[in-house]
């Protein structure tokens, strides 16, 4: 244990050097981030001003320029409001370089500054600090498709003096992994904040965005070369999108008891979900491989083609065990889309997005499918 102010810190020491002069120095890593090094749950705060690592290059929804020396350099805004909070981001000077290095190099690197305070400038809390930026972790990962988290948030009093500190790192190194967001409209960020933040101030909502997130950003990453190989993630994905059936369909929507719920099969589950949000449930015609395999293993529609694929990784005696190998990543990229359109129709979000089954260059967008034509 490690005591910082009246604040005691679990963790470990990762690193320690022999005694010099009667001192020793060692490195301490704490058990969980972030660590609050200064103020406390009770203290009053004006504004939050924290660090984005490893983000994507946002086109501006505003813009202003820094000149540094002869050079003018365009600054990249982005605004975002719900539930009476003002958050900015900005690019810096440095972004496209910073970007471009980490491309080549991968690693970690500062990309966006943000800003974080009331509508009415009114104070807030510690506490109440700690929440929002704990939503914009899932907010912005969920926009990335991969973990992405405020780092270092320092705020501020009235006077602008310093008095509340959380101290936290990157969570992940430099990928680009394929998402539902475009960084070429950033309007879609700040059309999905306000839905996602109401829905995360409910109790319940908020439990299974976390878990929902969480197995969406694991299952992200199964393409990446780290971590989880892709038959994992199909079996992530789906545990993600059955959560969120339940949630829906049972605890919101009470379309169903929960024992009836038990009792469908996982398509099915998949079925009532996806058509109570207007989402449709044919196999896409871009996914040529699959409609072959479904026509010769007689599946009627998405839900029934990914569900028989994922039970072939998870029951060993199925009797199609093996048998799917060269379907495995169509499989998987469906199960993502049906999971992404599916949070983003639970947040009501009625804009564009990228389609990760048809887009073919950067900046190409759609309607989900269930706005208004």
């Amino acid at each position: 244990m490690l005591t910082v102010g009246s604040s005691d810190i679990p963790g470990f020491v990762v690193r320690e050097t022999l005694p010099v002069d009667g001192k020793v120095d060692f490195v301490w890593c704490p058990r969980q981030e972030p660590v609050i090094g200064l103020g406390d749950q009770s203290t009053s705060i004006n504004e939050i001003v924290f660090h984005l690592f490893n983000y994507e290059y946002l086109f501006g929804m505003r813009r202003s320029s820094e000149h540094i020396g002869n050079a003018c350099h365009a600054i990249h805004h982005v605004d975002l409001a719900a539930n009476g909070w003002n958050i900015e981001l900005k690019s810096l000077h440095s972004t496209p370089d910073t970007l471009k290095t980490l491309k080549e190099r991968g690693g970690y690197g500062l990309t966006h500054i943000g800003r974080l305070n009331r509508e009415d400038r009114s104070s807030f809390d510690g506490k109440a600090a700690e929440e929002i930026l704990t939503a914009l972790r899932f907010f912005l990962s969920f926009s990335k498709g991969i973990w992405c988290n405020p780092c270092l948030a320092v705020g501020f009093d009235d006077t602008e003096n310093k008095v509340w500190e959380a101290w936290s790192s990157p969570e992940r190194q430099w990928d680009s992994p394929i998402s539902w967001f475009c960084p070429h409209h950033p309007k879609q960020l700040a059309d999905l904040f306000p839905g996602f933040i109401a829905k995360w101030k409910n109790n319940d909502w908020r439990d299974a965005l976390q878990e929902v997130i969480y197995w969406y950003l694991n299952s992200n990453c199964s393409t990446l070369g780290r971590g989880i190989n892709i038959d994992a993630g199909i079996i992530l994905t789906q545990a993600a999108i059955e959560r969120l059936a339940f949630e829906y369909a049972v605890k919101y929507k009470r379309l169903i008891e929960a024992e009836g719920f038990k009792n469908l099969r996982a398509s099915d589950k998949f079925r009532l979900l996806f058509s109570s949000l207007d989402i449709p449930i044919d196999i896409p015609s871009s996914l040529p491989e699959l409609c072959k395999s479904a026509k010769k293993h007689n599946w009627i529609d998405a839900p029934q083609a990914i569900t028989d694929i994922r039970n072939s990784l998870v029951h060993s005696e199925h009797k199609r065990r093996g048998k799917f190998d060269r379907v495995f990543f169509p499989a998987w990229s469906l199960g993502q889309w049906y999971l992404e359109l599916t949070l983003l129709r639970i947040c009501e979000y009625c804009g564009t997005y990228s389609n990760r089954l048809t887009a073919k260059w950067v900046g190409q967008t759609e309607n989900v499918p269930w706005a208004e034509p």
